[in-house]
């Protein structure tokens, strides 16, 4: 990975962190929520992490402040779930493939996603004052609408942007993280490497909406990061056998079945089309993932305002 610099100033808000820790402590004294908070930040290893999600999570303050588009998410594959879809989380795999095929409600969120929601606006209001940058929104976003062969596939991106270098046009997608440190802002330092699970993610939302970068922005209450990756063809090309694989192997004919049967045990009764852990690339894509990461530029990185070297 590369480095390069710029200078800007920094800012925080505490108000927030408060009212996730508040109904961070409700949840861990409901004993049913317990082993659900004290799961990763991610939620991926618990059986409550989708369906069984408190109330509270899913209420509106505590939403994306402009992507709501949970029922169009439903029937297509989209870019957040890439590294499940390929197995980065061997345990989300499975989980994933049961939502898909409608055996499970989706996955509705948890602490960290609601500490997400809420920071982000405030996130890109830093990301614009750093950098300069116009950055627009887009709609959902479906890959090669017209060809039914692709029309699976989705993103939500957090902002695209449009701007001319050296009178030539840029074009890049935007990706926020407002990573939650189970709920220890006293932790909360900016990345200093992108982690590996989110390059199908970053990769995924450069292709499907046609985007020659991406900057990967990382907030925190304690400072920020802004890494530079660039599209990359050939890695896309090995993404997609693994990802389309899931979907027509694995979710398509199993989902059909699901909806014309009573299928009450979908694990066993439809055994045979439940993916394996990790798909069978998976190891070269963990390779091509490190190669891209070695590719990417930290941009900048401040902490307590103040650069870091």
């Amino acid at each position: 990975m590369r480095y390069a610099t710029f200078s800007f100033g920094c800012s925080s808000n505490e108000k927030c962190c408060s009212k996730i820790k508040k109904i961070a402590v409700f949840l861990s004294q409901i004993p049913r929520y317990r082993r659900w908070y004290s799961s990763n930040s991610a939620g991926l290893s618990s059986r409550f992490s989708s369906h069984n999600s408190h109330p509270i999570l899913r209420s509106c303050g505590l939403q994306h402040w402009f992507k709501n588009w949970q029922e169009l998410r439903k029937n297509k594959l989209t870019a957040s779930t890439f590294g499940q879809a390929v197995g980065f989380f061997p345990k989300r795999r499975p989980q994933l493939w049961l939502e898909k095929i409608g055996a499970i409600e989706p996955f509705s969120g948890n602490l960290a996603t609601c500490w997400s929601n809420i920071k982000e606006e405030e996130a890109l209001e830093r990301y614009k004052l750093i950098t300069g940058n116009p950055v627009s929104f887009t709609d959902f976003q479906v890959y090669q609408e017209m060809k039914r062969e692709d029309d699976w596939l989705a993103a939500s991106p957090d902002g695209v942007v449009d701007k001319f270098v050296y009178h030539l046009p840029s074009r890049g997608v935007l990706e926020i993280k407002c990573p939650f440190f189970n709920g220890d802002m006293s932790a909360a330092t900016p990345w200093k490497r992108i982690p590996i699970f989110y390059v199908p993610q970053a990769q995924g939302l450069m292709e499907i909406l046609d985007r020659d970068w991406m900057d990967f922005y990382v907030w925190t209450t304690k400072g920020s990061s802004l890494f530079r990756l660039h599209r990359d063809e050939e890695y896309w090309k090995l993404l997609k056998i693994a990802l389309s694989d899931f979907w027509w192997k694995h979710v398509q004919p199993a989902k059909e079945l699901y909806k014309r049967s009573q299928i009450k045990n979908p694990l066993v009764e439809l055994g045979s089309y439940k993916p394996e852990p990790q798909h069978e690339l998976f190891r070269s894509i963990i390779y091509e993932s490190r190669r891209v990461l070695d590719n990417s530029v930290l941009l900048m990185r401040e902490v307590d305002g103040k650069l870091q070297n």
